[in-house]
């Protein structure tokens, strides 16, 4: 996938992350602690979606996944097509993830300690 070691499109998090960061005052003291909060927060983002994308599939649909990830396709294309051919509505589960996200991190749960 052309997202480097995210799951999600890199620009995608990155925007949506720093519209949290413009909500919530932080307390970070320069630009590269901010900047690696804002890498954190992404991370932590891209993992919950992927959990809540593969905790939706069946051990079946699971190693049928990982077959085709082993086989590293390249693009994006095999896997919309795995997630398309299953049914699974990947745009809500990342909307839902990242709407349960945005209410922690604005509740003060993901705020830097």
């Amino acid at each position: 996938m052309e997202s480097g070691n995210y799951l999600i499109d890199r620009e995608t998090l990155g925007s949506f992350v720093d519209e949290l960061i413009k909500n919530k005052p932080l307390s970070v003291n320069s630009a590269e602690e901010l900047n690696a909060f804002r890498e954190k927060s992404m991370h932590e983002l891209d993992d919950q979606i992927a959990t809540a994308i593969f905790g939706s599939l069946t051990d079946e649909q699971g190693a049928e996944l990982d077959q085709l990830l082993d086989s590293d396709a390249g693009s994006e294309q095999p896997y919309q097509e795995f997630f398309n051919k299953i049914g699974l509505d990947i745009e809500k589960i990342t909307t839902d993830t990242m709407k349960t996200y945005a209410a922690n991190f604005l509740g003060g749960q993901n705020a830097e300690q």
